[in-house]
């Protein structure tokens, strides 16, 4: 339940609120994809199909509705991985990093966000994503070991704002599995907030079971069990992804343009 899942929620409360929404699956686990599409054949049409140069595909054909009627899906399988290559100096020259940001850049305006879930671990992928996307997301456990990934990550995102985005924002840190009950997480979140001030997420994902049965029977939380504690804590985090989208628009420094109404996440740990 880290980034695939904050993915998830976000997709159940923009059903919800009949608030548009593309999926991007950019793991080759393929999660999203199996969940959004349990029929769908994602060999045939998926994203790999952006990264490589001789397909020349368009992104509309690749957009997938769902049988949620706000949410669409540009489903990933296990061909992705032939581009989820680690060879920096290669796609650099290539300009493969750029493949999301200009295959999306028309389809923007049929959506009021673009989410894109990004693999495990740095990759052509994951940088392409930044590439594209407005803000990114970085989720976390509270633990050491599930911590110590994100210096990468953050550095990452500094280095695309710096070479290639320079609209690229961190929203923030997204702390996840959290087990409540465990003394030594609760210590460590306490660090965490104090390591991390504001760019600490306020909503935090507990580790329960309940969120697990959702995705076992592929519906998103607000709409397995609209009343529950867990379907308000996806409904918090979506609204704190909005709020904190808003005050980076006030500020003007990372607006793409006057008017836009979509923003590109880009979940990635």
């Amino acid at each position: 339940m880290g980034k695939t899942h904050c993915v998830w929620l976000i997709a159940g409360v923009s059903q919800e609120r009949g608030q548009n929404l593309l999926v991007v699956d950019l793991d080759t686990q393929g999660n999203l994809t199996r969940s959004l599409l349990p029929d769908a054949n994602p060999e045939t049409g998926g994203v790999q199909t952006l990264f490589d140069p001789a397909a020349d595909a368009d992104p509309l054909t690749l957009i997938q509705h769902t049988r949620f009627s706000h949410v669409d899906v540009i489903p990933a399988g296990p061909s992705l991985a032939r581009f989820d290559v680690t060879d920096q100096r290669s796609w650099e020259q290539s300009d493969l990093h750029f493949a999301l940001a200009d295959a999306l850049r028309d389809v923007r305006d049929g959506y009021d966000l673009i989410v894109f879930d990004c693999p495990p671990r740095l990759s052509l992928v994951s940088f392409a994503a930044l590439c594209a996307a407005d803000y990114v997301i970085i989720p976390l456990e509270a633990a050491d070991w599930g911590a110590q990934g994100i210096v990468q990550v953050t550095q990452a995102v500094n280095y695309v704002r710096g070479r290639y985005n320079a609209n690229l924002q961190l929203l923030g840190y997204l702390v996840s599995r959290f087990k409540r009950a465990r003394a030594f997480q609760q210590t460590y979140l306490a660090k965490l907030r104090q390591h991390f001030g504001p760019l600490a997420m306020d909503t935090v994902i507990p580790d329960v079971a309940r969120f697990e049965q959702s995705v076992t029977v592929g519906v998103p939380i607000t709409l397995h069990s609209p009343g529950s504690i867990e379907a308000g804590i996806a409904r918090r985090l979506f609204a704190e992804i909005h709020r904190r989208i808003g005050r980076s628009r006030r500020t003007g420094s990372r607006r793409r343009g006057k008017g836009l109404s979509v923003a590109g996440v880009a979940v990635t740990a």
